[in-house]
């Protein structure tokens, strides 16, 4: 009996059930680019959040390194650019509640280029399906596009539940490889996601 091969698909998709509907209906971070007067879509970083938890919110962000502007469900924010893309994020997501990181180092899962799991990584993935049952508080999905270039992840999320906050990310397939990660979740970390300063491991 052939064993169906285990994909990065089946993870996304449970990460992301919740928010799905909502995101898929929200503007994208090359639509708020081409939106804002006078931004040149080079130089800074444009985001859009869609979450839901106990009352679903919605952000758009943008930082063009001189100011910066953020609009959602009735926040207006603007002003000169906080320096960084941490501040940034943490006035993007202020709706966002406090909650700690889950405890632990996080793992990653690699896979090719079509998004199939390395068989050795059976016990991780098994691990990662354990977390995603736990009671979920919120999701939030996130598309972001930094110096103007294409969104370097597949997929950026925050995830809570009872245990704290998780960071997962998504590579986009290069050169037939692929990587996901998921980690203890904080701003500071999201931010080295978004300027791709990203971990070797988890």
């Amino acid at each position: 009996m052939t064993r169906t091969p285990r994909t990065v698909h089946t993870v996304t998709t449970k990460i992301l059930k919740p928010v799905r509907a909502a995101a898929a209906g929200s503007s994208t971070a090359m639509d708020l680019m081409e939106s804002l007067p006078g931004f040149p879509g080079s130089g800074g970083v444009c985001g859009v959040a869609v979450a839901m938890s106990d009352e679903p919110w919605t952000a758009a962000f943008f930082d063009d390194r001189t100011r910066f502007g953020i609009a959602g469900d009735g926040l207006r924010l603007s002003g000169p650019s906080p320096g960084g893309v941490a501040e940034l994020l943490r006035l993007g997501l202020t709706r966002l509640p406090p909650l700690p990181p889950v405890p632990g180092e996080g793992l990653y899962l690699d896979a090719d280029e079509r998004g199939v799991l390395e068989p050795e990584q059976e016990c991780l993935l098994l691990d990662l399906m354990d977390d995603l049952r736990l009671t979920r508080r919120g999701t939030v999905q996130l598309d972001i596009v930094c110096d103007g270039s294409p969104p370097r992840w597949e997929m950026l999320a925050l995830v809570d539940d009872d245990r704290g906050r998780h960071l997962a990310a998504l590579s986009r397939p290069r050169g037939g490889h692929r990587r996901f990660w998921w980690l203890p979740g904080t701003v500071e970390r999201l931010a080295e996601f978004v300027e791709g300063r990203v971990p070797d491991h988890g």
